[in-house]
């Protein structure tokens, strides 16, 4: 019990007594302020004071004690005022507060374990490149940027030449093999900004942000460069073809405009494995060889 104009004790039990580590003489006399730490005080006068003085109630006050050893308890105490004199009643918070951080530590836990799912999730698991559904999103959210402010992109589809002769001559395992070399040459070709997906089978989709129709026939000549200087155990190398095409103008449906523009670079492709192999043919300009 304490006075609630002059902040002074004016009576602990023998339970309170205990729990500050104090004798009933140290505790006699003394002010409120001399066993709760400053900034429950701060907040008792700035907040609880005057909800006392208007409802004569304080519920589940949070605060935190000093005990006469100094250490620093966390309490929760229901506050009631008769007159000047405020009667406390006070519960130790300890274990309250114990299962409060396990919470937080298991709830961190849940959400870095959803985090990594989430992200296994749009994995491809061979590759580690974005799988078709997770590309298909970024590509979307891709667009609805250029749609706002647009600037210029291109979509490659990229295909393993000959890749069923390896898978037939060598074993799944080397085909595998080869997905893995071609996969880590694109990863390491790509920026931040671009998207680059396993997009099925021995199929890769990139989609280059800012890119103009020169830039990407620049991009392609140096990926076809690139892989031509892979080699894997069973043979000799490595050659893709690539089709490509660009985004002519800001659309609204982005889900038709991708459609559209993986039918593009689809054909494109399908006209590069006509003529040969081991080149790239962009969908406005299909006899364009690189």
């Amino acid at each position: 019990m304490s006075n609630l104009r002059s902040g002074s004790i004016d009576y602990c039990n023998k339970d309170a007594l205990e729990f500050l580590g104090s004798s009933r003489e140290e505790v006699a006399g003394s002010n409120v302020s001399s066993i709760i730490s400053r900034a429950s005080l701060i907040f008792f006068e700035s907040y609880v004071r005057p909800s006392l003085l208007a409802t004569g109630r304080f519920s589940e006050l949070q605060m935190t004690l000093v005990t006469a050893q100094q250490e620093r308890l966390p309490v929760l105490a229901n506050v009631t005022l008769h007159g000047e004199q405020l009667y406390w009643s006070m519960h130790s918070a300890k274990s309250r507060d114990k299962l409060y951080q396990e919470l937080i530590e298991v709830r961190d836990s849940l959400e870095l374990k959803t985090d990594e799912l989430t992200l296994l999730s749009r994995l491809d698991p061979l590759t580690n490149l974005l799988n078709r559904r997770a590309a298909s999103a970024d590509i979307r959210k891709l667009l609805d940027q250029v749609n706002r402010k647009f600037v210029p992109v291109s979509f490659l589809l990229i295909d393993i030449d000959f890749f069923k002769n390896i898978n037939d001559n060598h074993g799944h395992d080397v085909g595998d093999e080869v997905i893995g070399l071609l996969s880590k040459t694109l990863k390491s070709a790509t920026r931040k900004t671009d998207v680059v997906a396993r997009w099925g089978g021995e199929e890769f989709l990139i989609v280059l942000y800012n890119s103009t129709q020169d830039n990407a026939r620049l991009y392609c000549k140096y990926l076809h460069e690139r892989i031509a200087e892979l080699r894997y155990s069973r043979a000799d190398r490595i050659t893709v073809s690539i089709g490509v095409t660009q985004i002519p103008m800001p659309q609204h449906d982005t889900v038709l405009q991708v459609e559209t523009l993986i039918k593009e670079a689809d054909d494109a492709l399908y006209q590069a494995k006509d003529d040969g192999r081991n080149r790239t043919i962009f969908h406005t300009d299909k006899h364009a060889k690189i």
